[in-house]
């Protein structure tokens, strides 16, 4: 298919490189054009997301946050600009489920269909195309598309309606959020009373709360690997929208709020373009163990 594909960060470079390789015709618009002549030969860019949607047949969105989403989609030179019926959207971005409703409509007063499809699994599942979608909107549609996300990663769930792929993508990351602070205090408590981080990722392994994710993170916690997979300044972004959301449903969200506030801590230290594990440090600052830039 003639795809158009806006955004090439940690996430985009993944996705369009596999759309490539799975045959797709893929023309990439960049906030930063120069970032497109590295994905190589087969990719062409476009100058605007007006272009962008003139030229495809399905537009794909993964952008960094709701700014960035809704000058891409409502621009004087946005996709909704150029879309013609028939034209397909999808939204990869970690946006609000309002803010989905709202691009959906837009959408679909001009004669297109749009299905919005959060993923998950970092910057490795981009690149190896095991990205776990999850998709909201009209049933017939997601179908539809199912076999352009299959092209990116390895299982699309349909979620429900427009805006329930972004509600479950935010309980997601809400989720990770406990599973990382519980995480990273366990291992400051280890630090200050003797125990091995290996043994404390051993008994974990072993036992009825492992987690792949705790495998992942806590070895990278292990080897002081803090390079970026997903940001913490992305992941304070989602944990805000959660709590937006939340406010608006009245439900009380206390842990979440006061795992946020851990995190804001870490961006305050300068550490925002870090990986989420890198508040590890920041708990290890207040445990007295060092500094959070160490």
């Amino acid at each position: 298919m003639r795809i158009g594909f806006a955004g090439l960060g940690i996430m985009g470079r993944g996705m369009v490189k596999n759309l490539a390789a799975k045959g797709h015709a893929v023309r990439v618009w960049n906030r930063t054009p120069s970032r497109i002549a590295e994905l190589g030969s087969g990719v062409e860019g476009a100058p605007t997301p007006k272009a962008l949607a003139e030229s495809a047949e399905v537009v794909i969105a993964c952008v960094s946050d709701p700014a960035a989403v809704e000058r891409l989609v409502f621009a004087p030179d946005g996709v909704l600009a150029g879309a013609k019926p028939g034209l397909r959207y999808v939204e990869c971005s970690t946006i609000s489920p309002e803010l989905v409703r709202r691009v959906a409509h837009a959408f679909e007063a001009k004669g297109c269909g749009m299905i919005e499809a959060p993923m998950t699994g970092s910057k490795l599942g981009a690149e190896r195309g095991t990205l776990l979608f999850m998709v909201g909107g009209p049933a017939a549609l997601a179908a539809e598309l199912e076999p352009v996300l299959l092209a990116m990663g390895s299982r699309a769930i349909h979620c429900g309606a427009t805006g329930q792929g972004a509600l479950m993508k935010l309980i997601g990351n809400a989720m990770i959020s406990f599973m990382l602070e519980g995480l990273c205090e366990g291992l400051v408590m280890a630090q200050k009373g003797g125990l091995p981080i290996k043994t404390v990722l051993d008994v974990v392994a072993a036992s009825g709360f492992a987690s792949p994710y705790y495998a992942f993170k806590g070895d990278a916690a292990a080897r002081r690997d803090f390079e970026q997979h997903f940001s913490i300044d992305l992941l304070v972004k989602d944990q805000s929208l959660m709590l937006a959301e939340a406010g608006a449903q009245r439900t009380p969200l206390p842990g979440l709020a006061a795992i946020r506030e851990v995190f804001q801590t870490a961006r305050a230290q300068g550490l925002g373009q870090e990986d989420i594990v890198a508040v590890l440090k920041t708990l290890e600052q207040m445990a007295g163990l060092g500094q959070a830039g160490a």
